[in-house]
């Protein structure tokens, strides 16, 4: 009885137990996408600090401008002594320091179109007329030109006296370098970068 009790017994299949961790494919595709993730954050943080930076310069900019039309604001169109006769700097008036009036910004005055060159102060200049320390790297730029009283935004612009407005433009640079890779650590300076531009119209005195 025994005997066949075994015997019709049929026999257990071992349940098999699923091997432990990841298999290769699943652990491709988790480093496909914690990889994808790395590089999706440091792209924005990339980003943002190429804003950062961005915004930064155009708030130096703009105080460096400010400082210019805060400096020319209150000074006469011409001359106080001379008027028009001589447009640009007087002949004793060696630097900024002696400028009196706006159109000694102007630059060196061509008698023939009476339009300016312009003066570049690099490193920049404050309201005090002193260089500001630790800015090689900006430049402020001065144009001024007359204009006309129905168009005073006009690139369209009038010889020096001419009209009864004037108008004063301060364009700020900054001027980059970058490692020289002939000369080691030796800096090579890149164009120029227009980082803000101001103007306003001066009237009747």
């Amino acid at each position: 009885m025994i005997n066949a009790q075994l015997t019709n017994r049929k026999p257990q299949r071992r349940s098999r137990k699923s091997a432990g961790g990841f298999t290769l494919i699943e652990a491709a595709l988790t480093t496909v996408i914690i990889s994808t993730g790395v590089l999706a954050i440091l792209a924005a943080q990339q980003a943002f600090h190429k804003k950062s930076d961005w915004a930064q310069r155009t708030g130096t900019g703009l105080l460096l401008a400010n400082e210019l039309r805060e400096l020319t604001i209150y000074l006469p169109k011409h001359d106080p002594t001379t008027g028009t006769e001589t447009l640009g700097k007087e002949p004793n008036e060696l630097t900024i320091a002696d400028f009196d009036d706006i159109d000694d910004f102007a630059g060196t005055v061509d008698l023939n179109t009476l339009i300016g060159t312009g003066l570049e102060f690099r490193p920049p200049i404050n309201a005090l007329r002193l260089e500001i320390e630790d800015m090689e790297k900006w430049s402020q730029r001065v144009d001024v030109v007359n204009v006309l009283p129905d168009n005073i935004s006009s690139t369209f612009t009038q010889p020096i006296g001419t009209t009864e407005l004037m108008r004063v433009t301060v364009s700020v640079f900054y001027h980059p370098t970058q490692n020289n890779p002939v000369a080691g650590e030796a800096k090579i300076e890149l164009d120029p970068v227009l980082v803000t531009s101001l103007s306003w119209v001066i009237g009747d005195e």
